[in-house]
């Protein structure tokens, strides 16, 4: 037989072994679509809807966001979903409202705690235990975009990285201890903050942040506050009703925003670092000796503060690194700060205390 022959049979057999293989793989997606659809229907009654009017002069509108009950009465969100509101309102799975309070807030990772009235979760959710996630697992974001509630999206976890969106959460110092986030590709729009991110097993692995609007404007990458830090702070806040990560108390600047012949008159040949701007009275900063920065009745910058060089030996590039440093750690931790004063490095410990 010659070898062209063989051809027509090849394909024949490839199409035979194709076909009797199609029933085993659909079999298989089958079951792992019903998986990801139970652990759907499993999760989204513990999940809700928040609802509020703004409390300036003429704000009538509502606004809603998201979030999900993580024990019987109380429910977890986004700082920046309930910041300014009155007349909380939280709507679970079957349509019912009940009135609720803010139980206690974390501005540094742009958390809060509603209390809910007269209201038993229909069901809670957990949280993982891994403080890290991989690139292409399963994704789940369950929320109410748009108001609309009980809505789901799917995707992958993207990936993580530092949070460099400070700013966009709300205003001041909001968000700005969260030291990582997660992205995720599932679809997120604007009410799906404070919701729940799950994984492939139904865990919470983050709570919606916000999202990167792509260049159409509508939808984007979804991020994420990991499921570590959102733990801490839940048992924080319960505890002792502040969060329980270290504070400095002073007021610090970037050195990209100074003159850069200040800088150079002051020895400094590096942007690296932040400027002691202001010392806080009574705080850590102030205990241990920083100085802040002189200014002119008009705030024109005379004499430079302190300028943080590195924090516990790790070299620092701006007020983030900064702030975030000193947040890993407790309350009535001793840390090493290094420091640029009067043109030479110098080094003074300081003993934080939690935010005030």
């Amino acid at each position: 037989m010659r070898p062209r022959d063989l051809r027509p049979s090849l394909a024949t057999a490839l199409w035979l072994i194709a076909v009797l293989a199609l029933p085993a793989w659909a079999e298989v997606s089958g079951a792992a679509e019903a998986a990801r659809v139970r652990v759907i229907q499993e999760a989204m009654p513990a999940v809700v809807k928040i609802q509020g009017t703004p409390t300036y002069a003429g704000g009538e509108d509502a606004v809603w966001g998201s979030g999900f009950f993580y024990s019987s009465g109380r429910v977890v969100t986004n700082f920046h979903v309930v910041d300014g509101l009155k007349n909380l309102t939280v709507t679970l799975y079957d349509g019912r409202s009940y009135p609720a309070d803010v139980f206690a807030v974390d501005r540094g990772i742009d958390l809060a705690i509603l209390e809910v009235h007269g209201a038993t979760a229909p069901a809670t959710l957990t949280f993982a235990r891994e403080t890290k996630v991989l690139a292409g697992q399963t994704a789940i974001v369950l929320g109410s975009p748009f108001g609309k509630r009980n809505l789901v999206s799917v995707g992958v976890i993207s990936g993580s990285g530092p949070f460099d969106y400070v700013g966009q959460l709300g205003e001041g110092d909001v968000g700005i201890e969260i030291p990582e986030i997660f992205y995720t590709d599932a679809r997120v729009e604007p009410g799906n903050s404070g919701g729940p991110l799950l994984d492939g097993q139904g865990r919470v692995i983050g709570v919606i942040d916000a999202v990167l609007g792509g260049a159409s404007g509508i939808g984007g990458l979804g991020i994420a506050v990991p499921a570590y830090l959102v733990v801490q702070s839940i048992y924080d806040l319960e505890q002792f009703g502040v969060p329980q990560r270290g504070w400095l108390g002073a007021a610090l600047v970037d050195l990209t925003e100074l003159d850069p012949l200040t800088l150079r008159l002051a020895g400094l040949e590096s942007t690296q670092g932040a400027m002691v701007d202001r010392v806080q009275p009574g705080s850590p900063a102030e205990a241990a000796g920083l100085q802040g920065a002189r200014r002119d009745r008009y705030g024109k910058l005379v004499e430079l503060g302190d300028v943080i060089v590195a924090v516990g030996g790790k070299a620092v590039k701006n007020r983030f690194d900064v702030i975030r440093e000193i947040a890993r750690r407790r309350p009535g931790e001793k840390v090493e700060l290094t420091l640029w004063r009067n043109g030479q490095k110098i080094t003074v410990t300081v003993q934080l205390t939690a935010r005030r």
